[in-house]
């Protein structure tokens, strides 16, 4: 657990999870995401434009559901919300398909050479001087 800043009142509170805002603002969050769904609903197609004037939500709180991906840009993008990485028009989360995608495949790396690693030998990982800890085998002897 850590203290962050609440994306929606910027008061410190200690984050339990992944959450953006403090517990306090996690309902006002989830009241406004409850009007925007119904009027999406209403109006599908609409733009951030009519969210805005017509519930008054911020362009901040339209981005930070795109973000987490509870909504989506349907269409053209134009830019609303970018790639974190690459910079690429996305239309929900943080990543376009291909950094994405790039990402996966080199955490895949990653775990294979861990999992590589784990299987070598525990000889090998001895320290320069010859003391510290290594992983034993059973059939090491003892002494």
């Amino acid at each position: 657990m850590a203290n962050f800043e609440c994306a929606r009142c910027h008061r410190i509170f200690e984050r339990k999870q992944f959450e953006d805002v403090c517990p306090a603002c996690f309902v006002l969050e989830e009241e406004e995401f409850e009007q925007i769904k119904e009027y999406l609903t209403l109006h599908p197609g609409a733009t951030s434009s009519d969210l805005v004037n017509q519930l008054d939500v911020s362009l901040k709180s339209i981005k930070r559901y795109l973000r987490q991906e509870r909504l989506e840009i349907i269409g053209d993008n134009k830019g609303f919300i970018k790639c974190e990485l690459c910079g690429a028009p996305v239309n929900s989360g943080y990543f376009c398909g291909n950094c994405y995608r790039e990402g996966m495949v080199m955490r895949r790396r990653e775990e294979s050479l861990a999992l590589r690693n784990i299987d070598k030998p525990a000889g090998k990982l001895k320290s320069s001087s010859g003391k510290g800890i290594r992983f034993g085998k059973k059939s090491d002897e003892k002494g």
